[in-house]
This record gives C-alpha cells, sequence and structure tokens, in this order.
C-alpha cells in the first residue's frame, strides 16, 4: 500500500508528469485538461477516443472517466488510490471509504447501477435513486484526485440512459455541490428532481 508521500514532491504538490512543483500552476493546468476533456466527451455522446460507449451500467467506467479526464497529467490516473482519505469542512470531518473496503463499495455501488438499470424513467423515481446512488459514489471517493468531476460525468451518462440530460443554473450547481459536501442523499434528490429534463 502507497503512503500519501508517495503521491507527493518532496514541497507538497502532487507528482505529476510535467513536473509542476507550484500548486497553483497544476491545479490551473488540471482543470484546463480536464474541462477539454469533458467537453470531449459531451460532444461525442459519452465515446470515449477508444470507441468505447460509457453507459453507466458498470462501476468500472469511473476508472476509464477518471483515466481519461487526467491521464495526461497523473501517472496514477484512473486507479483507485490506496490511501485512506478525509475532508474537513466547516469543522466537520468526513471519513471517506478506507482502502481496504474498496471491494465492498464497489460490489454495493454496482448493485445499485443494476437496480438502476432496471428503473422506470419516472422523473421522480429517477431523481430519488441517482440522489442516493451519487451519494453513495462521492462516499467511495475511489481516486486521489478529480473525484468530483469523474462523478459528474457519470452522473450525465445515467441520466442520459433514462432519456434526461441534466441542466444545472448557477444556483443548482451551489445546491449540487451542498449536497456533495454534506452527504445529503435527501439535498441531492431535491437538486437532481429540478434539473432533469427531457432529452
Amino acid at each position: 500500500m502507497k503512503r500519501w508521500e508517495d503521491y507527493l514532491q518532496p514541497n507538497g504538490t502532487l507528482r505529476n508528469k510535467w513536473h509542476i512543483t507550484d500548486d497553483d500552476r497544476l491545479q490551473t493546468l488540471e482543470y484546463l485538461v480536464s474541462a477539454r476533456q469533458q467537453k470531449f466527451l459531451e460532444q461525442n455522446d459519452f465515446i470515449l477516443p477508444d470507441g468505447y460507449q460509457l453507459t453507466g451500467v458498470d462501476v468500472t467506467e469511473l476508472k476509464r472517466i477518471n483515466r481519461f479526464l487526467l491521464d495526461d497529467i497523473y501517472d496514477w490516473a484512473g486507479e483507485y488510490r490506496e490511501v485512506d482519505f478525509t475532508k474537513s469542512s466547516d469543522g466537520v470531518v468526513t471519513h471517506f471509504h478506507p482502502v481496504i473496503l474498496f471491494g465492498n463499495a464497489e460490489w454495493d455501488i454496482q448493485r445499485q447501477l443494476n437496480d438502476y438499470v432496471k428503473l422506470s424513467r419516472d422523473q421522480d423515481v429517477v431523481a430519488t435513486t441517482l440522489g442516493e446512488l451519487i451519494t453513495a459514489i462521492n462516499m467511495f471517493h475511489p481516486f486521489r484526485e478529480g473525484n468530483g468531476r469523474t462523478l459528474r460525468i457519470f452522473l450525465a451518462v445515467l441520466v442520459q440512459q433514462k432519456g434526461y440530460r441534466l441542466q444545472l443554473t448557477a444556483s443548482q450547481q451551489a445546491e449540487y455541490m451542498a449536497a456533495s459536501v454534506a452527504d445529503s442523499a435527501t439535498q441531492m434528490t431535491a437538486v437532481l428532481r429540478s434539473a432533469l429534463l427531457e432529452n
């Protein structure tokens, strides 16, 4: 198993293929590259350059998405993190799934994806199920970097699977982020219910 230090350069900046040692420069590059890749996927109906069609039926598509977004920057793009991870927001500490339980988390998410495929396309049912599923994947938090961006693309794919598209206004974007930070399936459901549009 890796240690946190294995992901970092001596000054604390993430190791990267560009050998950038400044956090701000790295974050800017990461944003630009991942935004370009996301735009490519949206313009190409979520088909990866190798021809793979993202469908949202397989949990391992998260790895494919993360690799596509960040492979130009990090050697470990598309690989599950090998260190435990926590976040702190307003004094509240969230512990994401420990690495030792990744097998259980992956199995549970795949089970939820299997159930989702069988759902009707009723908007309330889809929004409620996605609220729970997206919150579960957020708590899984399987990657060292890019979890949020990977999840947003996967969500768009899941929405498309049911014949909808996701359109978030600026205020809904803020509500989506608040639901993610709070790890609240109820809040996430409310956001998605108002943001699902017929495709």
